[in-house]
């Protein structure tokens, strides 16, 4: 990677970051979190995702954060069902233009039915249906492509069926394919493997990295996956993350994103641009640890920025 190399990152905490976290956090601190996220120039952000508000309750003021999103953020939403479509688009046409939705397929058909209670076959099906449906409304269709690099249920997962579930969503016209770390299985090696390999086969793509620190990879195989053909990185303020309780499938310990502050402080150090200005960063870091009312894993937070 040159010096003045660019990757776009979305900030993730206010969907996957806290979407497990187990006390509801009050809708006017999202808020105050988002406008300082904004304020510091990330470009992306995943603001909410529209599931059952039984399984997971943090998301149920889903609306009323999109509503308070500043227009300058593309903003990302989760949907994981024709329902869950439905609402995108009621909140598109009524509230505030969204930007994208992503989708989750796991490589592992295990794990997918274990997740959604669906198999592959019924999971193309459905899927399908749904991105026809965003791209009918003009909402570009994220297909998230997840257990790339293992899977906590079946082990080992072969990275040609990754390509190949990648490959099923481009022929779609799927044009935002991410490839998902589901419990921090994936190593550089095994990163810049897929990453360049799935450049090479789909070059007009966004191609984003979301990768899971649960074996303290997570900052070296985002920068892996930059160098290798990524060009969005997903990344948390604090490093917060993990499934809902309702679909954790037994998994034990904080399943914990990327962390926003230390990914993008070596960004910078490397002479990578992103956009963001670090010390504004570094405030709303500060805001999201307000915000769940501890301190957060963002190491830069302590030592400040070099």
């Amino acid at each position: 990677m040159a010096a003045g190399a660019r990757v776009s990152l979305c900030e993730v905490i206010l969907r996957d970051g806290i979407q497990a976290w187990p006390r509801f956090i009050d809708t006017e601190h999202k808020i105050r979190l988002l406008r300082a996220i904004a304020d510091a120039g990330v470009p992306e952000v995943d603001a909410t995702s529209f599931v059952s508000a039984k399984l997971v309750p943090q998301m149920a003021d889903g609306f009323a954060v999109l509503a308070a999103a500043p227009e300058t953020l593309r903003v990302r939403v989760l949907a994981v069902n024709s329902k869950g479509v439905e609402s995108t688009i009621h909140a598109h046409q009524t509230v505030r233009p969204i930007q994208r939705c992503g989708t989750p397929f796991s490589v592992s058909e295990s794990h997918n039915r274990a997740n959604l209670r669906r198999g592959h076959d019924e999971q193309r099906a459905v899927v399908a249906e749904m991105f026809a449906a965003l791209q009918a409304e003009g909402i570009e269709p994220l297909l998230g492509v997840v257990t790339a690099f293992g899977c906590p249920i079946e082990g080992k997962v072969d990275p040609e069926a990754a390509l190949a579930i990648a490959q099923w969503g481009y022929d779609l016209g799927v044009r935002a394919i991410m490839f998902g770390d589901t419990t921090g299985m994936a190593n550089p090696r095994s990163v810049s493997a897929l990453f360049g390999a799935a450049a090479k086969m789909f070059p007009d793509a966004d191609l984003i990295a979301h990768f899971h620190d649960n074996r303290g990879a997570g900052i070296a195989n985002a920068v892996a996956a930059i160098g290798s053909g990524a060009t969005t990185v997903d990344a948390c303020l604090g490093g917060l993350g993990g499934e809902p309780s309702a679909i954790e499938l037994g998994l034990a310990g904080d399943q914990g994103n990327v962390i926003t502050e230390d990914l993008v402080a070596v960004l910078h150090g490397m002479g990578i641009e992103t956009g963001i200005d670090a010390a504004a960063l570094l405030r709303a870091g500060a805001i999201a640890e307000e915000t769940v009312g501890r301190a957060l894993f963002s190491k830069v937070q302590r030592a400040g920025l070099a």
